[in-house]
């Protein structure tokens, strides 16, 4: 019997990394491609590379 999460994977992989952004003063997590943070107005914008 095949998993739900084999089956997933297989109709939806997901790729092998993920980016997050988050404003480096508040740690608001924001939208890619975001100049200026929506919560504190920071324009301190880090992205991390998650696997």
């Amino acid at each position: 019997m095949l998993s739900k999460q084999f089956i997933q994977q297989i109709i939806r992989p997901e790729s092998p990394s993920t980016t997050h952004h988050e404003c480096r003063h508040c740690g608001y997590s924001v939208e890619k491609d975001v100049d200026e943070c929506p919560q504190c107005g920071s324009h301190e914008i880090a992205a991390y590379d998650l696997e």
